[in-house]
């Protein structure tokens, strides 16, 4: 098999078990208990760690999908992993 398609499939397994690191997160939920009373910096910084939460969010149902797609055509790639 392919060095490139195992890498490719390592990849796509990185990408689609993502979890947002936990200060990102702790970060982002104590701007949005407080989103009523935030200074401008602080709404930028919210509204910046939302579309990156959506874009990282897009990026692994992307990955799982992809993963998914393989295994129904190469069942054996992701089974030997």
């Amino acid at each position: 098999m392919s060095c490139y398609i195992v890498a490719a499939v390592a990849s796509l397994r990185r990408a689609a078990g993502y979890e947002l690191e936990t200060p990102l997160a702790d970060r982002m939920q104590e701007l949005l208990e407080r989103k009523e009373f935030l200074g401008a910096a602080e709404h930028r910084e919210l509204l910046a760690l939302a579309e990156f939460t959506q874009r990282r969010t897009i990026e692994k149902l992307e990955a799982e999908l992809a993963l998914k797609r393989l295994g129904e055509f190469l069942p054996d790639l992701l089974a030997r992993q």
